[in-house]
């Protein structure tokens, strides 16, 4: 039984990415702010996504994510998202807690921990207040093959093909969290350089939002 699902890890390795990430954090963006419609993302998606409260106590798990912790929704509410983390992770917890609800959204690697012992590795992407007081985590193994969750759509190569090097590098660290101004320290850029780099990445991969541009780009594989 797989025990926990925090926000980070240190890089490893493996960087493979599944797409179907991407897509369900699309969808989720897409949901954002609808009860409805978010509940029909839950519903649809083969990709594990939970719901968590400003307490990151576990408030919805789609049927995915319940497989994938092994327990039930009602037996999944009792617990926070540390109660199901192994020791050693659970000071990230707080450090990455920050993060997400700085800059409204989260992605990258983390490693699970199982019963036996043994960790395996997690792609995730989250999104905080999805709804009023709610945050919303999409997730799944690295290694799981594309063909488990299906058909994913795409928009063909030009957007990809489009982005330049320096944009890819923006998309990354605006995944890890990193804010106009830290972007700006980390490449030692201008704020106003930056701007225009996101109003380029928007323009190419026409969304509209840091989130938005993060999530297309995982989906389409540009970053991992």
């Amino acid at each position: 039984m797989t025990q926990a699902a925090e926000l980070s890890e240190p890089p490893m390795e493996s960087r493979n990415v599944p797409r179907s990430v991407g897509w369900a954090a699309e969808a989720v963006l897409g949901a954002r702010g609808d009860r409805r419609k978010l509940q029909g993302v839950f519903e649809r998606s083969v990709v594990p996504i939970v719901m968590v409260d400003s307490n990151r106590r576990y408030v919805d798990a789609n049927r995915s994510a319940r497989l994938w912790f092994r327990r039930s929704l009602d037996d999944l509410r009792n617990y926070a998202m540390e109660d199901l983390s192994p020791p050693d992770r659970v000071p990230s917890i707080e450090r990455d807690w920050a993060r997400l609800l700085d800059a409204g959204s989260l992605a990258g690697h983390f490693l699970a921990a199982k019963d036996d012992g043994s960790r395996v590795e997690i792609v995730y992407f989250a999104v905080a207040d999805v709804l009023p007081g709610l945050h919303v985590s999409v997730f799944a193994p690295a290694d799981w093959p594309e063909d488990e969750f299906g058909p994913i759509a795409t928009d063909g190569a030009a957007p990809v093909a489009s982005l330049t090097q320096r944009e890819i590098e923006v998309l990354a660290l605006a995944a890890d969290g990193l804010t106009g101004p830290d972007l700006a320290d980390e490449l030692t850029l201008s704020p106003s350089t930056v701007k225009t780099h996101f109003k380029n990445i928007y323009l190419k991969l026409d969304v509209e939002t840091r989130a938005g541009a993060v999530a297309k780009a995982m989906r389409l594989g540009v970053i991992d």
